[in-house]
């Protein structure tokens, strides 16, 4: 038996390389490697709060969006992390923390997703900063579990198995509620409009997220019962199988955090799963690089392609997942498309 060691910018992946494993396959996973830091902290955004105006800081891009569509520009809305963010990766730098703990409302997506953030939201919020935590107001899941067999001991952290899933906006329904649990903060602490005015934005946008979700159902319709399942890059698409009815099957990353560390006889058992259940797609993500799930299409012995969703970030402007309501409609018209057959 032999060890990989591969360094990443916050820890060391120990893989235990069975001689079954192709070398192939080793090989990939170094590679991967290099550009691990490519989606954290390369790319930050650097909000600015103007003295005097009521401004929301939201943590990451589609809580943005999504504050900004309850807002209609009658506040001032920042994001911490930019599109493209993987938000398990993504440290702020000490302008961010300095906006974070100026903010009149801090709106955050909680159960533990924001995780190199935690102690400047809670530093933020000892300095009387108020704070919106929306997951843990959503009806939480747990992952599923089944996805840290094979991981190294330790990986998972917060997010391991029986754990409540963070990844709540991936059903929109649920993305609604935040809606109207935002337009009800919004009511109770600016003045920019009456109480009432808020209540009704915010459940104009909720109810345009519930027409979304019926048009995803259609969308989706075209994938049979028998063909409704899903390998993914991480455990990031719990809530999108349970609203439309999917089934994960798989996870390249063994958890729902990005952080967590695959194993290579994970990687293995996925391999064999993915050919005895006949998945015809591996779901990649746009805030994390390809290269193992294409390295795992090499090592399959049936017809398998990779396919881009987003997943924990919106899209670059100008892409199809520029919007929340982009991201969603792009998701389910690539789910379709990949399953479809």
């Amino acid at each position: 038996m032999n060890v990989v060691v591969i360094s990443f910018s916050r820890k060391v992946l120990a893989l235990r390389v069975f001689r079954s494993l192709p070398v192939s396959l080793v090989a990939l996973i170094v590679a991967l490697a290099g550009c691990a830091d490519s989606s954290g902290t390369a790319s930050k955004a650097t909000p600015e709060v103007e003295a005097g105006e009521f401004t929301v800081v939201a943590t990451h891009s589609i809580l943005g969006d999504l504050v900004r569509s309850v807002a209609g520009g009658a506040v001032v809305v920042e994001t911490v992390m930019p599109a493209g963010a993987d938000p398990h990766e993504f440290e702020p730098s000490a302008q961010q923390i300095e906006v974070m703990g100026a903010a009149d409302l801090l709106v955050v997506n909680g159960l533990g997703f924001e995780e190199q953030l935690l102690e400047t939201i809670e530093a933020a919020e000892a300095d009387g900063v108020p704070v919106l935590n929306l997951g843990e107001e959503l009806d939480p899941i747990p992952f599923a579990g089944g996805h840290g067999e094979h991981a190294e001991e330790g990986s998972e952290g917060e997010h391991a198995e029986g754990s409540d899933d963070p990844h709540w906006f991936q059903d929109p329904d649920r993305v609604a509620e935040a809606a109207r649990l935002a337009g009800a903060e919004l009511g109770k602490r600016s003045d920019a409009r009456a109480p009432e005015e808020w209540t009704a934005a915010a459940e104009e946008y909720a109810t345009s997220l519930e027409g979304l979700a019926a048009e995803m159902e259609s969308t989706l319709a075209a994938v049979p019962d028998a063909d409704r399942k899903l390998v993914t890059n991480h455990d990031a698409f719990g809530y999108f199988a349970d609203r439309f009815d999917f089934e994960v099957v798989g996870t390249v990353i063994p958890s729902g955090t990005t952080l967590a560390e695959p194993s290579a006889a994970g990687l293995e058992e996925l391999v064999e799963t993915i050919e005895r259940e006949g998945v015809p797609a591996i779901f990649a993500e746009n805030a994390q690089p390809e290269q193992l799930a294409d390295t795992l299409v090499s090592e399959v012995d049936i017809e398998v392609r990779v396919a881009e969703l987003f997943s924990d970030s919106l899209g670059e402007e100008g892409s199809d997942g520029a919007t929340y309501v982009g991201m969603m409609q792009a998701n389910a018209a690539r789910v379709a498309e990949a399953l479809a057959g």
